[in-house]
């Protein structure tokens, strides 16, 4: 729970460690701690406060009387500040050097292959990499622009002059050589000489979406010929081509599982105490929908979401600028909006929320989860409509994570299986299935929790588990 939650009566116990360390995010956590060795004592506390380490001071803990204090050196509080790190923090201190933008290429290469591998990502084989070099290969040259493809390369690739070159000091001059200058290389050979046959999954998506980018190939019909050329590669992998925005005019593409929503969300009604909102289409060939209804009803995120996915304080900040209040008071007043929603529904629901948010505290980014979502809407009543006109019409909980990932968290309770008189029905169980399976078509991911799972000795641990594999950080 973030320190701005104050008041919300959630417990702020920290989760308990796991029982296995990962090794590799401990010795990267390990070896960027002491990476800040260069930096003068007197520029430590501020790196340490900026990537959340406790790096103690130069001057040890006050001595007994009469004893000699020898000043640590900076070797000494960096062995120390990374003693102080909890084993499930790891990765979290990873993504904060991360994200501070001074790592050599090698050094944040490692660290993001480290948070990939967490993210539940579809493989990509060296088959399916051959094909998709070949596919190319037939749709004519990959690139336009020299230095665009240049910067892809060194963006994704860790390069090293050949062992038996003395004469090339720049590791990426064979691939000038061999793509710009004389280009005698294939795909399949420029692939296997930059590491993309083998390299990771989530690494090699991001590299073959640099290749499609209007920056290597400024030119949307090639974009979009070279986009038809391995359409067919990626569906067979699972996978698909995604339109996902634009930069400097030329179209963005993105690589997704084959389930995931072709678009970023547009408005997210959410927060509703269960009052159906009023809703209005403002203009039917943009698809632009009015909420009629205040605040009291229902909120409307308005704001698009784009790849990186949703914050917690992209939440908060889109409420502290539609209500005008600060931002501690707007942090305060949304945070008991929507734990009040939350315990309304039900205390297994609240439970959900508290512990998520309580769990999460520390980590950067924080992703919002969003209680009570609406996901269809309809005008017409449940008499004319007939009895199955709003099922599964709002969701219990909904995340928006990086890569458009959409991710719904039901908790189930009685009438999820059961009449309202608490005689198990088939039928009622038959539409909770039904629904995920039309969920899961639309490219959702769906979680199920018990309310057994969510009482108060165990909300905790069940939380923690599932988040942990989940996000690690995503």
């Amino acid at each position: 729970m973030p320190d701005s939650f104050v008041g919300a009566g959630l417990a702020t116990e920290m989760p308990a460690e796991p029982t296995a360390v990962d090794s590799k995010a401990r010795d990267l956590a390990r070896e960027l701690v002491s990476s800040l060795h260069g930096l003068r004592h007197v520029d430590l506390d501020t790196a340490g406060a900026s990537l959340g380490l406790d790096i103690p001071g130069q001057q040890p803990d006050p001595s007994p009387v009469g004893e000699d204090v020898t000043p640590l050196s900076k070797q000494q509080r960096l062995d120390r500040a990374f003693d102080a790190i909890s084993p499930s923090d790891y990765e979290a201190v990873c993504a904060r050097f991360l994200q501070q933008g001074n790592l050599s290429i090698e050094l944040r290469n490692r660290v993001e292959d480290l948070l990939w591998s967490r993210e539940n990502w579809p493989p990509i084989t060296a088959r399916v990499r051959r094909e998709l070099a070949e596919a190319l290969d037939a749709s004519g040259a990959i690139w336009s622009e020299a230095d665009g493809l240049l910067n892809v390369v060194k963006r994704h690739w860790v390069l090293h002059p050949p062992a038996w070159s003395f004469d090339w000091k720049d590791p990426y001059e064979p691939v000038a050589r061999h793509m710009i200058w004389n280009p005698d290389w294939t795909t399949i050979e420029f692939f296997k000489e930059v590491g993309a046959l083998d390299g990771g999954d989530r690494r090699f998506a991001l590299f073959l979406e640099g290749l499609l980018s209007g920056s290597v190939n400024p030119n949307e019909p090639r974009q979009r010929a070279l986009v038809a050329a391995i359409s067919p590669v990626l569906t067979r992998a699972g996978l698909k081509i995604v339109e996902s925005g634009t930069t400097d005019g030329y179209p963005d593409f993105t690589i997704v599982g084959a389930g995931t929503r072709p678009r970023p969300a547009q408005l997210i009604l959410f927060a509703s105490p269960h009052a159906k909102p009023a809703l209005r289409i403002r203009d039917v060939l943009d698809q632009s929908i009015e909420v009629l209804t205040g605040d009291d009803t229902v909120l409307a995120y308005d704001v698009p979401v784009g790849e990186r996915g949703l914050t917690w304080r992209d939440v908060e900040s889109w409420w502290s600028r539609r209500r005008d209040i600060p931002a501690a008071q707007a942090k305060r007043e949304l945070w008991q909006r929507l734990a009040n929603v939350c315990a309304d529904v039900s205390p297994a629901q609240r439970a959900l929320f508290g512990a998520y948010y309580d769990y999460a505290k520390g980590h950067d980014p924080l992703f919002a989860l969003l209680p009570e979502v609406w996901l269809h809407w309809d005008p017409v009543s449940r008499a004319q409509r007939g009895e199955d006109a709003y099922l599964n019409q709002r969701m219990d909980f909904l995340m928006l994570l990086p890569g458009l990932r959409r991710v719904a968290l039901e908790v189930d309770g009685q009438q999820h299986y059961a009449t309202s008189a608490g005689e198990p029905s088939p039928r009622i169980y038959s539409v909770t299935t039904r629904g995920d399976r039309d969920l899961r078509l639309s490219g959702y991911e769906v979680y199920r929790f018990s309310g057994y799972e969510l009482t108060e000795d165990r909300a905790s641990d069940t939380v923690r588990e599932f988040f942990d594999r989940l996000l690690h950080w995503a």
